[in-house]
């Protein structure tokens, strides 16, 4: 892969389909993909927006992709949000108790979901592909954002974008359901 080419977004715009490699352009059609201020797009949020900067200068150091996880594993260790995946991966219950114990935890584990979007989508994105691990850390990343969408909802059921929040990440999960995985 490392002698395939790369899309880069232009320093002055945003995500285009001409800086996007085709696959990427198939598989993420609907305009919010190239949004850079839309939130719940992977790459409007402030996390996701940084996301995708760092994994274009990322690419434009690296032989190939190889080390993609490593990418993610640094980028998140950068923001040191600390979210213990370890034990909130799995057990719904744990994870509500952490979340509960501080109004950040929200935002944290939020950003790290985010990060994660963006990074499988910004590699889609750059290189047309994404590595097999990092696809499946998205799609959970993904259903994670639904839970807490509906964890939203619960809490705050006149929320006005909880419909729309929730139809994006549906759309980005049946993208990623799309890619191709080489």
């Amino acid at each position: 892969m490392g002698n395939e080419r790369r899309y880069y977004d232009a320093a002055e715009q945003g995500p285009t389909c001409e800086t996007s490699h085709p696959r990427f352009v198939s598989l993420a059609s609907e305009y919010f993909y190239y949004s850079v201020i839309d939130d719940f797009s992977p790459f409007g949020s402030d996390d996701g927006h940084d996301t995708l900067r760092a994994l274009e200068a990322w690419y434009r150091g690296v032989e190939d992709d190889q080390s993609i996880t490593e990418f993610l594993t640094d980028h998140l260790a950068g923001w040191g949000l600390d979210v213990p995946w370890e034990k909130t991966r799995d057990d719904l219950e744990m994870r509500r108790q952490w979340l509960d114990k501080d109004d950040m935890h929200e935002v944290y584990f939020q950003s790290d979901c985010r990060a994660i979007v963006a990074t499988a989508f910004g590699q889609l994105k750059i290189v047309g592909q994404i590595n097999i691990e990092l696809l499946g850390r998205a799609k959970t990343a993904i259903l994670d954002q639904l839970w807490m969408n509906k964890r939203a909802c619960d809490k705050y059921p006149n929320w006005p974008y909880a419909e729309q929040q929730k139809e994006r990440f549906e759309h980005m999960l049946s993208a990623l359901n799309k890619a191709v995985v080489e």
